[in-house]
């Protein structure tokens, strides 16, 4: 089910009508062109979507650090001093700082770990997240692939973690943010742009190259969103914070609610 609002009270449609109206996902019959002449196809168009409380409920990075702690791989004291803030995150998000504190710390608690190790327990938890995504998220994915645009997962978690969880939702690519690792080991140290913010515009075309955007659908829940959903032809609002629905309604993007 999915509820699709544009800067008004959300109301409740049904799958083949939301289609027609989220992110531009509108049909039309074409007459053929008169000319023979072969044209080059145009570019397919992208569909990003944010991960956190977009597709999946709750702090991904959250359920990698428990798991984590679980193994004893890092001290469970880490996790613990932002479980009850993560709580909080999956009903109505969390401010830039606290992001920032959780990925330091996670970072810093990594350093000097074996790549091989962390990743392998990446693999199992990514595929627990994916098995939480929202029934909706996953339809909606669904329907851009059925109208051949290319699915991108966006996020701020590990770049092994997203590229687990959106290769399990069937998405085309994933992107998150890359940690340094020298010698099979994590240096705690980023590897380029922290995927967060004007961030995620970067790691982007870093990892896809220019893709025009004018063009592009994006789905997202965060006012720390804002660039990459301002950036976007088709921006929609998904389970939005305060800061994100202020904004969408001001400028009269779709706001929807995904569960």
């Amino acid at each position: 089910m999915v509820v699709h609002s544009r800067g008004k009270t959300p109301t409740v449609t049904g799958p083949q009508r939301a289609a027609s109206t989220i992110a531009g996902m509108t049909t039309a019959t074409v007459a053929p062109p008169r000319a023979t002449r072969a044209r080059r196809p145009a570019p397919r168009r992208v569909a990003i979507f944010d991960l956190d409380r977009t597709l999946v409920p709750g702090s991904s990075l959250m359920e990698l650090g428990r798991a984590l702690a679980d193994r004893k791989v890092i001290d469970r004291t880490t996790v613990a001093r932002h479980a009850v803030k993560a709580a909080v995150f999956s009903r109505r998000g969390l401010p830039d700082s606290r992001i920032d504190r959780l990925r330091e710390s996670l970072l810093a608690a990594a350093g000097g770990r074996d790549h091989d190790q962390i990743n392998s327990v990446v693999q199992e938890v990514g595929s627990d997240i994916a098995g939480s995504a929202y029934p909706a998220a996953r339809w909606l994915l669904e329907r851009h692939h059925d109208a051949g645009d290319v699915c991108v997962v966006l996020s701020a978690s590990p770049q092994e973690l997203v590229e687990v969880i959106g290769a399990a939702l069937g998405a085309d690519r994933a992107v998150g943010t890359r940690t340094e690792v020298v010698d099979g080991r994590f240096t705690g140290r980023l590897d380029g742009p922290f995927c967060h913010g004007a961030g995620k515009l970067e790691r982007l075309e870093k990892e896809m190259g220019p893709i025009d955007l004018t063009r592009a659908s994006a789905y997202a829940d965060s006012g720390s969103d804002l660039p990459l959903l301002s950036a976007c032809g088709h921006p929609v609002a998904v389970n939005p914070d305060r800061r994100l629905r202020e904004a969408a309604t001001s400028a009269g993007w779709p706001v929807v609610r995904l569960s």
